[in-house]
Parts: C-alpha cells; structure tokens; sequence
C-alpha cells in the first residue's frame, strides 16, 4: 500500500485535486491508494513533489506526534513476538515428530537418560516436497529405516534397570516395544523375559488394588478376583507383589465369598418360605435380610415375600387371638411385637383393638422393667469395679427392694460374692494390722497364713510385707528370750555380785529396767538394781522378761534404754559376762521393734 500526492492532474482515473501556489510548493489535498504501477505523469508529481518544502497543512512523517510514533514502536514489537513464537511452535512440531521414531539416521548421537531418551539433531535437512504418495512413502521409510553405520546404540539395558527399580508401568512397557522391535539381541532375551514378566507382576497388582478398592461386586467380579488371586499366588508372582497387597486381596476374597454363601443361604431359606406358607418363617427371614442391608440384592424376592404376607395376613380370627393372648401371657416382648404386626395387618384389626392395646401396654411395662433392670445392672458393675463395701450394699439393697432379685440372679449373685470377699478382706486387714499393734507372735503368723490361704496377697500387699518383717524380728526376739530364760542363777548371781560393776555390765542393767518399766532415776543406783535382782516369784527377772508385753513400752524409755546402749557391742560383753550379753540382745532387740513400729505408723 502507498501514499501518492500529486503536483498536477495527470490522469482522470488517478489523479484528484491538486492545487500549486506561486511559490512552485505543493499542498496535499487528498490522499489515496494505489496499488498498480502508476503512469510516468505520477511518477513526475512524485519526483517534484519530494523536492518541495512543506507548508503548513503538509502531511509528513516528521509530523507525527510523540504517542503515535509510541504506539507505532509497540505494533512492531508486538507483531515481532507473535513472528517468534510461531516460528518456535512449528520447530517444536517438528521435534515432536522426530522424537516418535528414536531410531531415524541422522547425523546427531543418540543419547539415554534416566527420565527418557532424547535425541539430539544437529544438522537435519527437512524432506523435499514431493508430488506423489509413493514418493512421500518412499521418503519416510528412508529418512526413519534404522541404521547401524552412522549412529551411536543407547544404553537399553541400564535405561531397563532404572525403570525396573522404579515403579512406571507405562514407561517399562514402552521401552519394551521397543527393545521387542529393534534391539531384543543386544539387550538380551532373559533380561526382556525378566522385565516383562515383572511388568506383568505390576499389572496383576494394580488389578488386585483395584478389586480391593470396589465397594459392591458382582459374581462375575468376584471369579475374576478369585483368577487374580490365584495367578498372585504362583511361586514368581508372590515374591514380585506387595505382601500388603496380596494379604488384604486374600482379605476381601475371603469376605466376598462369605458373604455371597450368607446370600445364597437367605435366598434359599426365603424361597423355601416361600413356599411352606409359613409366616414366622418368611418374617424372620425377611428380618434378616433386612438386618444385614441387602435389601438391593434381594429387591425381587422380598416383593414376592411382601405379596405373600398379604396372603398370609388372612387369616382367621381365632389365631390372631390366641396369639395375642399367649405372647400376652408369655410377656415376651418378641412375641408381643410379631402378634401386634399380625393382627394391625389383617382384615378384623377393629375387632382385635382392644386385645391389641393389651398387648402394647404389656410391650411398654416389658420396657420400663428392662430399662429399670439395666439401670440396677450399671449400678451394681460399678459398685463391684470400685471395691467399697458401701456401695455394693447399697445397690445389693435398691435391686431386691426394686423386685430385681428373680430377673438379676447372676448379677446379684456376683455382687454378693465381691461383698463377701471385700468382708474377708477387711477381717484379715484388721487382723493383721491388731497383730502388729500388739507385737503378738502367735496372732501375725495365724492372720499372715489367712492372708496366704484366702488369695489376697495383691490387695494386701503392703500390710503383708509388714507384717512378714515384723514376724522375722519377732521371732528373732523369740529366740532371744528363749536364751534368757536359759540363764542359770549363776549367770545372774554373778551380777548380783558385784560391789562396783563394770560400767558395761551397769549400762545393760539400767536399760534392761527401763524397758521392764522401772523408773530411769532408781536404776542409776547400783544398789537398787542389786535390790530388783534379789527379787523372786513373779517379780523375778526371768519372769518379767518372759511375760513383757511389747505394746507396753513407750517411745520415750526405748529412747532412752537405746541412749544408754549405743556404744555397747555384744562382743565386748562377751568377754565381761555372758548374762550382761544376753540381757543385752534382748533389750537392744525390743528397743529397735519400739522404734521401728512407730516409723511404720
């Protein structure tokens, strides 16, 4: 397209108005265009007119304004962008043709990545156009017929290796057609059987993953699951599928068929219902059916089972009565429901209307007396699980008060039988703890063998483990007032002899009284002990060390006969007198079970 402005008219078909002034400088009065060869008159104008100087009202390339020669720049780039991206979407076009046929001659190298294989081209002339069919199934047979001379083989094999570590079904298998096509030798046959027969484990897997994950199937869905499984169970295919995978197929196999034979099982009871006119039979099969939601599976047969209930429904009215009345009698709840739906779906419900509301105040009484019977049933469980004698009395009292005793015999049987167990315990706990407050020897071996005997040994953990520490010293107390009573009145004359004793032999005596009761001050004399030693009968010494009652002695004199002693040893005595030692050991014995009672209390 171009702009002509002309100095003088030339040509009718041409030219327009043109005007000149005096100073031989031309002025534009109209443009047009022009699209032929214009005659030689114009070409003149054109020359003439390039030589004048514009006037005001001339219209020039330097006349346009700063936004317009803006938008001008913005039109170029633009229309150079879309030039590019056209120009890149057709050489893509043609890489993506070329990257079809990964075997074409070319004058590039043939490269293998992980990912894919991408063909490098560095000089690749297009085909020439051609004119026939022939001639373009000629060109195209040549140009990607593979060629072994002038291109580099790719890696196939660790290009297999990688996709067999990996878990890309469809990459695996394309690759595979290829090296089936073209280099099955050089990649090897056991290795293409090996990854085609692992490809084949993928797929036998996706298929197992896809049975597990459906929600309903049909027979003909679950032979297949059952072929799957049993391909999935050969000696190849287990060690390539996932044990998950193959554990839960087997899973819902299982499931599957258990329950297409709880299918055809209610199918054949309902069928047999059916037929047998029987209408408990058909109710409680129906209920079943129901119950499990199969009602889509069975949705003919349960028309056909409704059609016979309205048959059967017709009944006389002599049963309907009997029926109510017996379930009525019988006060089961069952029973009473069945009867109730039978008469309301015969033809005499009218009749039976006041039998009928018989029936579901029986139904509501039935009701309150479970919902009253479970209520006692939580409060005795939680009475037995929280073990306090209490509670269980209490709910043993309100579940006989409440007329439970006869329908919660087992309940309230185990109730009584935690209630006196929880007796037993509380006798022997008691028993134990008055043996130890009492430091009776007799009574903690008898109440810790009851304790033995009885199975509370858990329960009354911490008290027997008392109890059993206290009997080993007592018994080591035992042994001591034994050696005591051994004592000739040799032994004890030879104290008694002495004028002024051996302040070890002092020392024992003073916290040997104190333990027997006698004032601290008296025994500081030694002619007072001699006093107590003289003594016979029952004050005598040997006496009041075999009747001395533990539970007698205050804290305040074991601490002080165990002040006195504590630098004593029974080694030293030994050497001094042999009564000094005995009467040493038992003192210091009875003192350390005063002290050790009153730690544990």
């Amino acid at each position: 397209m171009t702009e002509y402005c002309h100095r003088e008219r030339v040509d009718k078909d041409y030219l327009t108005e043109i005007s000149c002034d005096t100073s031989d400088c031309c002025y534009l009065t109209r443009v047009f265009t022009y699209t032929d060869t214009p005659p030689l008159g114009l070409r003149t104008c054109l020359d003439a007119w390039s030589n004048c100087t514009p006037v005001k009202g001339a219209v020039t390339s330097e006349g346009l304004s700063d936004l317009e020669k803006i938008w001008l720049l913005v039109i170029c780039i633009l229309l150079a962008i879309v030039l590019v991206v056209i120009v890149y979407f057709i050489l893509r076009i043609r890489r993506q043709k070329y990257k079809q046929y990964p075997d074409y001659e070319t004058k590039g190298t043939v490269t293998d990545s992980p990912a894919s294989m991408v063909i490098q081209v560095e000089s690749a002339p297009p085909p020439k156009p051609v004119e026939t069919a022939a001639a373009v199934f000629a060109v195209t047979n040549a140009t990607l017929r593979p060629t072994t001379r002038e291109r580099t083989p790719p890696d196939l094999s660790a290009k297999l290796d990688h996709l067999l570590k990996g878990r890309d079904e469809k990459k695996l298998s394309a690759l595979l057609e290829t090296i089936n096509e073209y280099y099955k030798d050089q990649v090897g046959t056991d290795k293409v059987e090996y990854a085609q027969s692992v490809l084949e484990a993928w797929r036998l897997e996706s298929e197992l993953q896809a049975f597990c994950n459906r929600s309903d199937m049909s027979a003909d869905d679950i032979s297949a699951f059952r072929h799957c499984v049993e391909r999935a169970d050969g000696p190849v295919e287990r060690e390539r599928i996932h044990p998950m995978v193959l554990k839960h197929a087997h899973q819902r196999l299982k499931s599957e068929l258990a329950k297409q034979a709880v299918i055809s099982e209610l199918r054949f009871r309902l069928t047999s219902a059916i037929q047998s006119d029987s209408y408990e039979d058909l109710e409680m099969v129906v209920e079943t059916i129901r119950a499990k939601q199969f009602d889509d599976v069975f949705e003919k047969e349960l028309e056909s089972a409704r059609i016979q209930f309205v048959k059967l429904s017709q009944l006389d009215r002599s049963a309907v009565e009997k029926e109510l009345t017996s379930a009525v009698s019988a006060r089961d709840t069952t029973a009473l429901r069945r009867a109730i739906q039978r008469a309301e779906r015969s033809t005499f419900v009218e009749e039976l209307g006041g039998q009928i509301s018989v029936a579901k105040r029986t139904i509501d009484e039935l009701e309150e007396i479970q919902e009253l019977q479970n209520l006692h049933r939580l409060k005795i469980s939680t009475a037995i699980k929280s073990g306090e004698i209490k509670k269980m009395e209490l709910a043993l009292s309100n579940a006989k008060m409440d007329g439970c005793g006869e329908d919660l015999k087992i309940e309230i049987g185990d109730l009584e039988t935690a209630l006196k167990r929880r007796y037993l315990q509380k006798r022997l706990k008691g028993n134990l703890n008055v043996a130890i407050q009492n430091l009776d020897l007799i009574k903690l071996r008898r109440a810790i063998n009851e304790v033995t005997a009885s199975g509370f040994l858990k329960e009354l953990g911490i008290e027997l483990d008392q109890a059993q520490g206290l009997l080993s010293k007592l018994e080591r107390l035992d042994l001591i007032k034994k050696a005591v009573m051994d004592l000739t009145n040799n032994n004890i004359a030879e104290i008694k002899s002495y004028t002024a004793p051996p302040i070890q032999v002092h020392k024992v005596l003073m916290a040997l009284l104190i333990v027997l009761g006698e004032e601290p001050e008296v025994v500081r004399d030694w002619f007072e002990i001699q006093v107590i030693l003289v003594k016979t009968g029952r004050y005598s010494l040997k006496r009041r060390v075999q009747e001395y009652n533990h539970a007698n002695l205050s804290i305040g004199n074991a601490r002080r006969a165990a002040t006195i002693i504590n630098d004593l040893s029974p080694e030293e005595l030994n050497t001094i007198s042999k009564a000094a030692k005995v009467f040493y050991l038992w003192t210091s014995a009875v003192v350390e079970d005063r002290l050790s009672l009153d730690i544990i209390k």
